[in-house]
C-alpha cells in the first residue's frame, strides 16, 4: 500500500482532506500536489491543509511535477476540480500521459456512458492505451445511493422495486455546497434555474443508471424533478443569512422504470435543517431496508472513499474506464504482512 504514489489534484474542501488523511491515516506516499490558486504555488501542500510540513509543494499544472522513473509505479491521481466529465476530461488526459491512473470525484464520470457514450468511448480507449484505469466515485454520487445499494442486492433471490434515500443537514457541510443548492435565492430564483436544468444535485440519474447497470435492468424512461425547500423560519448559516420564506436547500427525485416494470426511486434532500438519515430499501418477496442513523458525512467520506478507492485502482491489473460496479468491493484497506491489493497471498 505504502508503495502507491498518490497526486492530489485539486486542492478545494475535499482535496485538502485528501492531504489531510492520505499520509498519516492510509499510510500512501505523496507524489504531489497541483491547483491552479496563485495563492498556492510553491507552498507546502501538508501546511495548506493543516497538517504540517510534507516537504510538497503545490504547482499550478502537472507539466510542472518533477519526473519519475518507472520504478515508482503504480502512480493514482485523485481528482478533484468538478462536475462537468466534458470540461475536466483535458485534466485527466493530461494525468494519463503522465503515467496517473485517476479516481476523481467528477460526478458524471460515475457512470458517463449514456449521457457521454462518444466521450465515454474515448477516456476507455484512451486509458487503455496507456494501460492505466479511469474511475468516478465519492459518496453520492459513488456510495450510498448506489454502490450500497447493489451491495445489499446481494444477499435476496429476488430484486424488485430499488428505493433510496438520502437527507442532508447542509447547514453543516461546506460553504460551495450550500450555495450549490439554492441557499439563500428566492423561491423564483430557484425555479428559474431548475426551468433551464441550470440547479440540482450532479449525478443523481449517474446513480439510477449506475444501479441498472449493476442490477442488469434495461432502462425505458428516467425522470428527475426538483423543488425548492423553503426556510420556515430564519436561518444562519456559514454561506450568509437566510429570511424565512427563502430558499434552504433543495428536494430532488429520479424515477427510473425498467423494461420489465420495476423501479428505481433515488430521493435526496439536502437542505438546511434536515434530518440526516441515509436509507436503502429493496422491494419484492424477500424485502429488506437499511436505515443509516445521522447519515454519512459526505465531506471527510468522500476523501475516504476517493484514498480507499485509489488503493483498489493502485492494485488493480486493468485499464480503461471503469465505474463502482466494475472494481472489487470497496472497503477501508490497511496493509498486511503477505497480502495484496486484491486479498491474495503473496
Amino acid at each position: 500500500m505504502s508503495g502507491i504514489k498518490l497526486l492530489q489534484f485539486g486542492l478545494g474542501p475535499i482535496g485538502l482532506e485528501v492531504i489531510r488523511k492520505a499520509v498519516d491515516v492510509h499510510g500512501l506516499t505523496l507524489a504531489g500536489a497541483v491547483d491552479i490558486n496563485p495563492e498556492y504555488t510553491g507552498k507546502d501542500v501538508g501546511e495548506l491543509a493543516g497538517t504540517g510540513s510534507t516537504e510538497t509543494p503545490v504547482v499550478s499544472t502537472i507539466q510542472e511535477m518533477p519526473p519519475h522513473s518507472e520504478e515508482e509505479s503504480p502512480r493514482v491521481a485523485v481528482h478533484c476540480t468538478g462536475s462537468n466529465l466534458k470540461r475536466i476530461w483535458p485534466q485527466i488526459k493530461d494525468l494519463l500521459d503522465h503515467g496517473y491512473s485517476v479516481v476523481s470525484t467528477c460526478e458524471e464520470l460515475s457512470y458517463p456512458w449514456h449521457r457521454y457514450p462518444a466521450l465515454s468511448e474515448e477516456i476507455d480507449a484512451y486509458a487503455k492505451s496507456k494501460g492505466l484505469a479511469v474511475l468516478g466515485t465519492g459518496v453520492n454520487p459513488g456510495f450510498v445511493m448506489d454502490t450500497m445499494t447493489l451491495c445489499i442486492t446481494s444477499v435476496v433471490n429476488e430484486v424488485g422495486d430499488v428505493k433510496a434515500e438520502r437527507k442532508v443537514d447542509v447547514s453543516r457541510r461546506r460553504v460551495p455546497l450550500q450555495k450549490k443548492v439554492g441557499c439563500g435565492m428566492t423561491v423564483g430564483e430557484f425555479e428559474a434555474l431548475a426551468e433551464k436544468d441550470a440547479i440540482g444535485h450532479v449525478g443523481l440519474e449517474e446513480s439510477a443508471r449506475l444501479i441498472a447497470y449493476g442490477l442488469g435492468m434495461d432502462l425505458v424512461s428516467v425522470k428527475n424533478t426538483i423543488k425548492p425547500v423553503v426556510a420556515q423560519e430564519a436561518l444562519t448559516l456559514t454561506s450568509g443569512r437566510i429570511e424565512k420564506g427563502m430558499v434552504c436547500g433543495q428536494h430532488q427525485v429520479v424515477l427510473a422504470e425498467s423494461a420489465d416494470g420495476r423501479t428505481i426511486t433515488l430521493e435526496l434532500t439536502m437542505a438546511a435543517g434536515a434530518e440526516q438519515e441515509d436509507r436503502v430499501k429493496i422491494g419484492g418477496g424477500e424485502a429488506l431496508e437499511l436505515v443509516i442513523p445521522n447519515g454519512v458525512f459526505g465531506d471527510t467520506a468522500t476523501a475516504a472513499m476517493a484514498l480507499n478507492m485509489a488503493k483498489v485502482v493502485g492494485g488493480h491489473d486493468g485499464a480503461g474506464l471503469f465505474t463502482m460496479a466494475d472494481l472489487p468491493l470497496p472497503r477501508n484497506i490497511r496493509a498486511r504482512a503477505g497480502v495484496g491489493m486484491a486479498g491474495g497471498t503473496q
